[in-house]
């Protein structure tokens, strides 16, 4: 797991300890997908512009859970992170704009999945058929994960509360800056014979930064625009290193 500075007291330094623990897993390594040099590969975003805090205090009514609605781009940043990275490896990006159907099918295609075993039947059509409307040879979809086992496996926060889900900001009584977790599924997808089949995923949630350059606010509870903002590049650094790890398993043939 890779990590930030650490945090101070004793009470953030035990979560940060749990946080922080070893995530390897036994895992066979997937094939790389192998598409022909200048295939159109598509880039979609269904990951809301959101923010979930969660502070940790030694007395459990003291401890609560907020979402912020941000005005990041997510789209652009997930384009950004990916447009210079594929046109290196020899594609044609292009930058797409989720369908009504993708969007309906979020929660059984993200939340509810288990993608470790790969995509969904019903989510098989909704994927080919947006590929191919889109005249695209691949998709890469960003969406939310949940900090539970059927996403994280054996690397779930357990000492968080397994709801949490996409960007989320952990802080705790006593402790320092807080750390940012980017739990989101990063996925390559296919067209195949059955429908679309994933060809490989990455999961963020393997990654706590701690945030640099935090400025306590004078109510925790209460964080505005500006208070988020810094943590916006620190966010699309992690997605950077989340899509430089997907790539890893794409290869175009000339």
């Amino acid at each position: 797991m890779r990590t930030g500075t650490g945090w101070a007291g004793s009470f953030g330094l035990a979560v940060l300890a749990v946080l922080t623990a070893s995530l390897a897993l036994a895992a066979g390594e997937p094939q790389p997908l192998e598409l022909p040099a200048g295939a159109r590969v598509g880039i979609v975003n269904l990951l809301d512009a959101e923010v979930t805090h969660f502070h940790a205090a030694k007395q459990l009514q003291s401890s609560f859970l907020k979402t912020y609605t941000v005005g990041w781009p997510v789209a652009a940043m997930l384009a950004q992170a990916l447009q210079a990275r594929l046109t290196q490896l020899g594609f044609a990006p292009a930058a797409l704009e989720a369908s009504g159907a993708l969007r309906d099918a979020r929660e059984a295609c993200f939340l509810n999945a288990s993608l470790a075993k790969g995509l969904p039947k019903e989510c098989r059509q909704p994927f080919a058929q947006f590929a191919s409307a889109s005249h695209v040879e691949a998709l890469v979809v960003l969406g939310p994960g949940l900090n539970n086992s059927a996403h994280a496996a054996a690397g779930r926060h357990k000492e968080l509360p397994d709801y949490l889900r996409g960007w989320c900001l952990v802080s705790g009584e006593g402790a320092g800056a807080p750390a940012l977790l980017n739990l989101t599924e990063l996925l390559l997808i296919r067209p195949a014979a059955n429908g679309a089949e994933l060809a490989a995923r990455q999961w963020g949630g393997n990654e706590v930064q701690t945030w640099i350059g935090f400025t306590p606010p004078k109510d925790l509870k209460m964080l505005d625009d500006t208070q988020l903002d810094p943590a916006r590049p620190l966010y699309a650094a992690m997605l950077s290193r989340q899509v430089d790890e997907l790539l890893a398993h794409l290869r175009a043939t000339h």
